[in-house]
Parts: structure tokens; sequence; C-alpha cells
């Protein structure tokens, strides 16, 4: 029984990382009360960084299908292309919402 909760543990543990990720630096600040989180990350992917949602969905498909987390940093394997882990970190550098205080 064990055994089973610790892959799931592992898929939320690496989503929850994913998230922070882009959550820790700013690109666009969010209102002080925190609601418009979602609203913010929403923006970013379809206006300030559409060039990166593929990279950052392949990222979480990789995620959630249960591969490892280096192993999706390195490789996500999503329609044939591989993100390199520049690519990732541009990305993941560039499209932030500043919503972790709330």
């Amino acid at each position: 029984m064990e055994m089973k909760k610790r892959p799931y543990a592992l898929k939320v543990v690496s989503m929850m990382v994913l998230v922070v990720w882009l959550l820790i630096s700013p690109a666009v600040g969010c209102p002080s009360d925190g609601r418009e989180c979602k609203t913010c990350i929403v923006n970013q992917m379809k206006f300030g960084c559409p060039t990166c949602v593929p990279i950052l969905r392949c990222m979480a498909r990789c995620l959630w299908g249960g591969k490892s987390r280096p192993y999706c940093v390195r490789r996500c394997d999503c329609g044939g292309g591989t993100p390199k882990l520049s690519d990732c970190k541009k990305c993941m550098s560039r499209c932030k919402c500043s919503c972790m205080a709330y």
C-alpha cells in the first residue's frame, strides 16, 4: 500500500516544483489580495510568453506521466521535440507571476 502512495506523492511534489518555478521571480505582479494569481499565470501564457507554452505543457505532461523530474528536465519528448534544459530555464525565468506571498 505504501509503495502505491509514493509514486503519487512524487508526481504531486514534482508538479508543485513546476508551479513554484512559475511563481518565483515575477515578470508581472499580482494584486495584494492574491485573487488574480490564476489570471496572471494564464495571461503570461497567452500574452507574455506564448512561445514557451508548448515547452511548459510538455514538462507538465512528462511529470504527470510518472517520469522522474531529472528525466523531464533533460528530455520531455513531446511530439517528437525534445526541449533542452536551457530552453525550459529561459521560459521559466520569463513566464512568472508574483503570487508566492499571498
